[in-house]
């Protein structure tokens, strides 16, 4: 039986076996990872430049954030007064004379 376009696809499926395919592979290996290389640099320079450069906040969004950022920087005047006197009360602890209740040097 002679099947049309026959000689092509043998042609054909000998280039795409899987012993061509091996070959070229370690040929060019090289070129496929500098070009993944390429790739995923660009990607990440054109992210970085969006974050930094292009980023913008709407209206709410910025009043958003002075919230936040306004509550979170508030001074809390009680806490502050209570460390002090924390501090304090150690300074003056440490100020007074260390008295030793039992003597280590001595054998029992």
């Amino acid at each position: 039986m002679n099947i049309p376009f026959g000689a092509s696809f043998k042609k054909i499926k000998e280039q795409s076996s899987s012993w061509h395919m091996i070959f070229f592979w370690y040929r060019h290996y090289k070129v496929f990872f500098f070009l993944g290389f390429l790739v995923v640099c660009a990607l990440g320079g054109w992210d970085y430049y969006y974050s930094v450069f292009r980023f913008r906040f709407t209206d709410e969004e910025k009043k958003l954030y002075v919230d936040s950022y306004f509550k979170e920087t508030l001074f809390d005047e009680e806490k502050f007064h209570k460390t002090i006197n924390g501090l304090t009360n150690r300074a003056e602890h440490h100020k007074e004379p260390l008295h030793l209740e039992k003597n280590i040097f001595e054998v029992k």
